[in-house]
């Protein structure tokens, strides 16, 4: 396949006074059939001495390891130099020392995957591949040919050969597997908030190049390579923790694994599929079974996902949380419609979500066929047909009004709260003569 370079590349190269390199997943993706990523580059010396004119902004972004951004008018390219890293003791991520050098195959040495370490040299388009990585990429292996040190030195790297393996079909190498499993504790070195992204991509990974169950098949080796205990340990907890085999096929951290798997591409739903059981194992040591597991599972997720767990931010734990709590909402099917309109409007931001997640873990159950379209689903788009007044700003009066009546103080939000929930529920009370009536009867004497 030929590898297509873009025209303000092909113009870098020929400006340039040395040779740049195209790198990393652009060229694999190319020779593994997957289509085109971003393009990164390298070369042998800092971008800001390729002798680009001034029309190529050039800005560095990282000083210490010489990263810059070539902006080539709305076309963007990240740049490194060869560049050779030392770590110290653990698996933390950052390098103790960097040296840069002109030495391509001592660059290509400090990479992750041999299918990450390939260079297509811009001005010759030759391609240097000094581990076989082309060879890797057409074949979709994952393999570094010194794993236990690539590990040694970056932790970090155990989590992206889970995410990349997820995102593209790869398979692991049984050596880089194996040395993979040997060095898991070294991802506690490494920083909540970067595990936080690599998860959130692992979960999402399906999405990225198309690879069907990709997003299951991360969570699975993720616990398969014992790095899941390092990412979120309560999961682990659910491992052989039995179901009703009447509704349950699984156990409770397969069946958290499964609701992810049949969950809409959506981060915030999939997290909450992944967290929704949490508790239970927690309420089957404390009660001896699972009743109110919802109520636990929320509280877990808030601590999982905060300050003292993965660090997400406040609007991300209250939109998980919320929808953990309320997984179970009309699981016999049997709520009044009334019921459901005052619950759908008091979480109207989240019942499509909500929805989509109830949907996921009956599937994820596989024991249960789970209906196309939730009756939150149905109601909600009945209250909108109809006009229903989620918002108090769509109802026909407002503290003003209750204003004139007299009615002064807390009474105001009450009263008008109570008539919200009555044109909820018949929304063509929402009108102001019939509301302004009500309000009257309802001022203190």
């Amino acid at each position: 396949m030929e590898i297509q370079i873009p025209a303000a590349l092909k113009k870098i190269a020929e400006l340039s006074q040395f040779d740049v390199y195209i790198t990393g997943g652009y060229l694999r993706n190319h020779f593994a059939g997957l289509g085109e990523t971003d393009i990164d580059l390298a070369g042998p010396l800092v971008a800001t001495a390729l002798g680009l004119p001034k029309n190529y902004i050039v800005r560095v972004v990282n000083f210490r390891l010489g990263t810059s951004v070539i902006k080539i008018g709305s076309e963007e390219y990240e740049y490194t130099p060869f560049r050779i890293e030392s770590y110290g003791a653990g698996g933390r991520h950052t390098p103790v020392t960097v040296a840069f050098t002109s030495d391509i195959a001592k660059d290509a040495a400090r990479r992750d995957f041999a299918c990450n370490s390939l260079y297509y040299n811009l001005k010759t388009g030759e391609l240097v591949d000094l581990y076989g990585g082309k060879k890797d990429s057409e074949n979709k292996i994952l393999r570094n040919p010194d794993p236990e040190r690539i590990f040694a030195d970056d932790g970090l790297r155990l989590m992206r050969l889970v995410r990349i393996a997820a995102e593209t079909g790869f398979k692991i190498e049984a050596a880089t597997a194996k040395a993979a499993i040997a060095n898991a504790s070294l991802l506690a070195d490494i920083s909540p908030e970067r595990k936080r992204v690599e998860l959130n991509r692992i979960l999402m990974a399906d999405t990225k190049y198309g690879v069907a169950g990709g997003h299951y098949r991360g969570l699975k080796l993720l616990h398969q390579f014992g790095l899941l205990q390092y990412v979120v340990p309560q999961l682990c907890e659910g491992e052989g923790v039995a179901q009703n085999p009447l509704y349950h096929r699984y156990d409770v951290l397969e069946h958290a694994f499964q609701t992810v798997r049949y969950a809409v591409p959506d981060l915030s739903v999939r997290l909450a599929a992944l967290l929704h059981d949490v508790g239970k194992p927690y309420c089957v040591k404390k009660f001896g079974n699972m009743h109110g597991h919802e109520t636990a599972s929320e509280h877990m997720s808030r601590i999982i996902m905060g300050k003292f767990g993965l660090r997400y931010s406040n609007a991300e734990i209250d939109e998980v949380a919320r929808l953990t709590l309320h997984h179970m909402y009309d699981l016999a099917g049997n709520t009044s419609e009334h019921k459901m309109r005052l619950f759908a409007a008091a979480n109207f931001d989240i019942v499509d979500k909500l929805a989509a997640l109830i949907l996921a873990d009956r599937k994820g159950s596989g024991m249960r066929e789970a209906p196309g379209v939730h009756r939150l689903t149905t109601v909600k788009e009945k209250m909108l047909s109809d006009g229903a007044p989620i918002q108090m700003q769509q109802m026909a009066i407002n503290g003003g009004d209750l204003l004139s009546l007299g009615i002064r103080g807390e009474a105001i939000g009450i009263i008008l709260r109570d008539m919200q929930e009555k044109c909820i529920l018949e929304p063509r009370l929402n009108n102001r003569e019939w509301l302004m009536e009500y309000a009257r009867r309802r001022a203190p004497k």
